[in-house]
C-alpha cells in the first residue's frame, strides 16, 4: 500500500508508539524514598482446565480478575496463599496430590516450627543420640577401676575314690580296740569373700578415665553439629519448596501473558494489519509455556515431598512452608526481603564461628582424649599396687559338716618386667592417633574459616543480585509495555514482541530465584558460624 494513506498510517503509528513510551515506567518521574508505591494489581493465573479438556481449548479469559493488559504488572503472591492447583494443570490430574494430614502437624508451618518437628521426628537426630549414648558407656567402665572388686564364691563338692587308700578312713576306739573304717564318699562345703582394690598405677586410669570423659564430650558436640545440620536441611529444603510454587506462579503467569499476546495477534488480524499465519506463531510460545507449567507443577510436587521427609514425615504427608516473602512485582521485590540480620565482616562472622562450632569443640575434645590415651599408653609398664583380702569357712570332716574359719589380708605389687614389646606398640599407636587428630583439628578449622568466606560472599552477591533482578524485571515490564504499543501501531515485527515476552518471563524466573537465594544464603551463613539451631 503506497500513497497518502501509507503515509498517515506510518505516522500514525509512530504518534501511537510515542505516546506508549510516554505512558510507560520508563519515562515516568522516580518516586522519592519516602513515597509510598501505587496499589499493584496482582496477576491470577488463568483458571486450570478440567479434567479431560484439550490444553489447545483452555485460553486465558478475555475479562474480568484473570485478563492482563498492557499496564499490567505481573504479581507473584505467596505460595501458602495460592489456591491448589490440579496436577497436571493440563491433562488429567494424577492421584499424586492426593496428599492426607499428619495428627499434630499443622498443614502451614513456619521455619521454626518446621526446625521444631525435625528435631523431633528425624532419625538422623535419633542416630546421634544413640551415638552419644554409645561414647558415654566407656566412662562408666574406666571409673570402675577406682571401686574395689568383690568376689563371692560358693562351692560344694561329692567326691567318690576306691577303697583301700588311708585318706578316706575313719578312725574308732581307743587303745588296743582302735577300729578304721574306709569311707570312700567325702563332700566338701566352703564359702568366701574376696575383696581387691587398686591403690596405686602411677594415675593410668585416671588418664583413661579423663580421655573417656573427653569423648564423651566430643560425642555431645558432634549431636550439637547434627542439631545445626537437621535446622539447615530443614531451612534448605523449606526455601526450596517455596521457590519452586513461586516459579510454578512464574510459568502460570506467562501462559496468560502468553494469551494476551495471542489476542493482540488476533486483533491485528482482524484489522487487517497483520498475516493469519502469525496466529500460529503467537500460538507456539502459549503452548510451550503450559509444558514448562506441568514440568513445574512436577518440581513443586517433588519439593514438597522432599521437605515433608526432611521434617522425617511419610513422603505424602500434607505440610505447606509459610512464606515470609510477600508479593513480588517489579516495584516490591526488594522490599518483599528483609535481611534477617545485619551483614557481618569476615572478621566477626569466623570469631563467632570459632567460639561456637560444635564440630570444632568435638575436635577439640577429640585430641583431649587422644592425649589421654597416650599417657595411659605410657603408663602400661608402670608398677601396679594393689590390696587384696578373703574369708571363708569351708567343712573339713567327710560329711562336709565341720566347719572351720579362714581368712587372709596382704599387698600386691606387680611389676612388669618384659611384656614383648606391647606396651611399646600401643604407646606408638597412641601416638600416632594423636599426631592424625591435631591435623585433623587443622583440618578443620581451615574449613570453618573457607565455610564462612564463601557463606559471606554468597550472601553479599546475593542481595546484590537481587536488587539488579528487581531492575530487570521493571525494564522487562518496560519493555514489553513499549513492544506491544508498536505492534498494535503496527511499527514492531512480531518477533520481537515475542522476544519482550520471553523478556520478562526471564526476568520473573531471575525475581524468583534472587529473593529465594537470599534466604538460603543467609542460612547458609548461620550454619557456617554455628548459631542456626535457636531458630
Amino acid at each position: 500500500m503506497t500513497g497518502p494513506i501509507a503515509t498517515a498510517r506510518a505516522l500514525a503509528g509512530v504518534a501511537l508508539a510515542a505516546l506508549a513510551l510516554a505512558a510507560s515506567p520508563a519515562f515516568a518521574q522516580a518516586p522519592t524514598p519516602a513515597a509510598t508505591p501505587a496499589p499493584v494489581p496482582t496477576v491470577k493465573p488463568a483458571a486450570a482446565p478440567q479434567p479431560g479438556a484439550s490444553p489447545a481449548s483452555t485460553q486465558a479469559p478475555s475479562g474480568g480478575p484473570g485478563a492482563i493488559n498492557a499496564n499490567t504488572i505481573p504479581t507473584l503472591e505467596p505460595a501458602d496463599q495460592r489456591s491448589p492447583l490440579p496436577f497436571p494443570a493440563y491433562g488429567t490430574p494424577a492421584p499424586v496430590t492426593q496428599v492426607r494430614a499428619a495428627a499434630g502437624v499443622p498443614q502451614v508451618i513456619t521455619l521454626q516450627q518446621a526446625t521444631l518437628i525435625a528435631y523431633a521426628r528425624s532419625p538422623l537426630l535419633a542416630a546421634a543420640r544413640a551415638s552419644v549414648e554409645i561414647a558415654s558407656a566407656p566412662v562408666g567402665l574406666a571409673q570402675s577401676a577406682l571401686f574395689p572388686s568383690v568376689t563371692g564364691d560358693v562351692s560344694t563338692t561329692r567326691s567318690h575314690r576306691q577303697p583301700g587308700g588311708s585318706n578316706n578312713s575313719t578312725t574308732t576306739g581307743t587303745g588296743t580296740g582302735t577300729t578304721t573304717t574306709l569311707n570312700p564318699n567325702t563332700t566338701s562345703n566352703s564359702l568366701s569373700v574376696q575383696v581387691q582394690q587398686l591403690i596405686f598405677d602411677g594415675g593410668r586410669v585416671a588418664a583413661q578415665i579423663r580421655g573417656a570423659r573427653a569423648t564423651q564430650s566430643a560425642s555431645i558436640a558432634t549431636y550439637q553439629r547434627q542439631l545445626q545440620t537437621v535446622a539447615f536441611n530443614v531451612a534448605t529444603a523449606f526455601y526450596n519448596t517455596l521457590s519452586a510454587q513461586r516459579l510454578t506462579q512464574v510459568d502460570l503467569t506467562t501462559v496468560v501473558l502468553d494469551q494476551v499476546q495471542e489476542n493482540l495477534v488476533s486483533a491485528q488480524i482482524r484489522a487487517g494489519t497483520t498475516a493469519r499465519s502469525d496466529l500460529a506463531t503467537a500460538q507456539l510460545p502459549t503452548a510451550q509455556a503450559r509444558v514448562a507449567v506441568v514440568h513445574a507443577q512436577a518440581a513443586e510436587q517433588i519439593a514438597l515431598a522432599t521437605f515433608a521427609n526432611t521434617l522425617g514425615l511419610d513422603a505424602d504427608i500434607a505440610v505447606q512452608p509459610k512464606d515470609d516473602i510477600g508479593p513480588l512485582n517489579a516495584t516490591t521485590g526488594t522490599l518483599a526481603v528483609n535481611p534477617a540480620f545485619p551483614t557481618p565482616s569476615y572478621d566477626q562472622a569466623v570469631t563467632r564461628a570459632i567460639a561456637l562450632r560444635p564440630d570444632l569443640t568435638a575436635q577439640q575434645q577429640n585430641i583431649i582424649s587422644l592425649r589421654e590415651n597416650l599417657r595411659a599408653a605410657k603408663l602400661g609398664s608402670f608398677p601396679n599396687l594393689s590390696g587384696t583380702g578373703s574369708y571363708g569357712t569351708s567343712s573339713t570332716d567327710p560329711g562336709g559338716g565341720t566347719f572351720r574359719n579362714a581368712g587372709s589380708i596382704g599387698v600386691a605389687l606387680s611389676i612388669p618386667i618384659y611384656d614383648r614389646g606391647v606396651t611399646r606398640a600401643q604407646t606408638a599407636q597412641a601416638q600416632g592417633q594423636l599426631d592424625n587428630g591435631v591435623a585433623q583439628l587443622q583440618i578443620a578449622q581451615q574449613g570453618i574459616q573457607l565455610n564462612v568466606r564463601q557463606a559471606l560472599v554468597n550472601l553479599v552477591a546475593a542481595y546484590a543480585a537481587l536488587d539488579q533482578t528487581n531492575a530487570e524485571l521493571s525494564k522487562a515490564q518496560q519493555v514489553l509495555q513499549s513492544t506491544q504499543a508498536q505492534y498494535r501501531a503496527g511499527v514492531t515485527t512480531l518477533p520481537l514482541l515475542l522476544n519482550a515476552q520471553v523478556g520478562i518471563t526471564q526476568a520473573l524466573t531471575d525475581e524468583v530465584t534472587a529473593v529465594y537465594t537470599v534466604r538460603q544464603a543467609e542460612q547458609a551463613l548461620l550454619f557456617a558460624e554455628g548459631v542456626n539451631a535457636a531458630g
